[in-house]
């Protein structure tokens, strides 16, 4: 049965107890508003649909995001991504608890991220506050009364589909520039994603123990799409292999995401090459690949899941195209 009782002279507690269900009591400024909420929950426990309001009310996004952190985060890949993410929502929203934030305070900040960021990683940063809520609910086992307000957000739309192919004399001028290049195992980076498609990720996480160069196979235990895949490796591949020292940490290339990404920039720049990322070097592979592989055997070695996936990636040239018409 729901009580309202006085505190001070302008606070009213409202308080509902019930067999079967936990006490419930929140605090209002007006009677009125204490009634109404009174009549809310005992009609939730009339009809129940009656979820606990109490945890979501004391945890923080700060309390969520630091156990989720400890938790969670240890078993993702990508975890300085999702730090970096992490952090931001917690600057924002830190000091809510889970039953204040709403939907409109989360499409404002969409709003406000969209000012400085591109759509796709705006809707990284979604992605990690969506995360915490579900975290919440589904990890930890805190009700969530009023939902996951990230839910009904729209997201931005994403137009960034990329048909960035290396024109005539791009590639040797590339080459140039990244023999010139001070990095760090650059070259060889750039020549492997030129020959297997591989993910940046992907060749840097790389391992001697899957490397077979009598087989010529490469063998990814975990991909970005949570799967393994074997890559099959080129002559020129197997020769840029051989061709790397051995290092004591097993990896292939002891280098970081970082450092490839700038020294690539930079080389692309002293090449005079423009609007060319490292990520194009995958676009090129495939469309290269296709020249050679059956579609479906062109997926197996890109670990692309679906066509559609696929045909974003790849991009023949209309000229070659007619050339096989005859």
């Amino acid at each position: 049965m729901g009580t309202i009782r006085t505190r001070g002279a302008y606070q009213y507690q409202a308080q509902v107890r019930r067999a079967g269900f936990p006490p419930q009591s929140k605090t209002f400024e007006t009677r009125r508003d204490a009634e109404k909420w009174v009549r809310s929950v005992e009609r939730e426990m009339d009809t129940g649909s009656f979820i606990p309001r109490d945890e979501a009310a004391r945890t923080t996004i700060k309390d969520l995001a630091k156990r989720y952190r400890e938790e969670l985060t240890p078993k993702m890949r990508g975890q300085r991504q999702e730090e970096s993410r992490l952090k931001a929502a917690e600057e924002k929203f830190g000091d809510y608890n889970l039953s204040a934030v709403t939907p409109a305070m989360v499409a404002k900040w969409r709003d406000e991220l969209g000012k400085k960021l591109s759509p796709q990683t705006v809707q990284h940063y979604l992605a990690v506050l969506n995360r915490l809520y579900k975290a919440a609910a589904r990890d930890f086992g805190i009700p969530l009364p009023l939902g996951n307000p990230v839910a009904t957000v729209r997201m931005p739309t994403i137009a960034n589909a990329r048909e960035r192919r290396l024109e005539d004399g791009e590639e040797k001028k590339l080459m140039a520039a990244l023999d010139a290049s001070r990095g760090k195992h650059l070259k060889s980076v750039v020549l492997l994603a030129l020959e297997t498609a591989m993910r940046r990720g992907e060749l840097l996480a790389l391992r001697w123990e899957y490397v077979d160069l009598k087989r010529r196979v490469l063998h990814l235990p975990e991909t970005k799409n949570g799967t393994s895949r074997d890559v099959p490796l080129s002559t020129k591949a197997v020769a840029v292999l051989e061709g790397l020292p051995r290092h004591i940490t097993g990896r292939v290339f002891d280098t970081s995401e970082t450092a490839i990404t700038e020294g690539f920039q930079r080389a692309a720049k002293r090449a005079c090459i423009p609007d060319f990322r490292f990520h194009d070097l995958r676009h090129e592979a495939t469309s290269r690949l296709a020249e050679k592989l059956q579609m479906h055997e062109l997926g197996k070695v890109t670990g692309h899941k679906s066509p559609r996936m696929l045909m974003r990636y790849y991009h023949p040239r209309a000229e070659d195209l007619a050339k096989k018409l005859g």
